[in-house]
């Protein structure tokens, strides 16, 4: 913001961080964005999803299940793994 060297800069700061912020709405914000700079109006958008197992620990980690592996499984082999989807 260029305001570093004010004297009550420490009330920008404050301002920045007890707002409230909603990551949803950013991110939804920056996809707009990003669509409308980078895609041209009537061009089809394709996204790709990644089936990716998080192997996470701990106690914050509720979901947590029992699931197949992709990377390690084959059609003849079944590799089940414990993680987050």
């Amino acid at each position: 913001m260029g305001l570093s060297q004010e004297r009550q800069f420490q009330n920008f700061h404050r301002v920045l961080n007890r707002a409230t912020w909603s990551s949803h709405a950013v991110s939804g914000v920056l996809l707009h964005l990003l669509l409308t700079v980078f895609v041209p109006a009537n061009a089809p958008i394709v996204f790709g999803l990644d089936d990716h197992i998080e192997r996470r620990r701990g106690a914050k980690i509720a979901a947590r299940g029992i699931y197949r592996d992709a990377v390690r499984s084959s059609k003849s082999f079944f590799v089940k793994t414990s993680g987050l989807r």
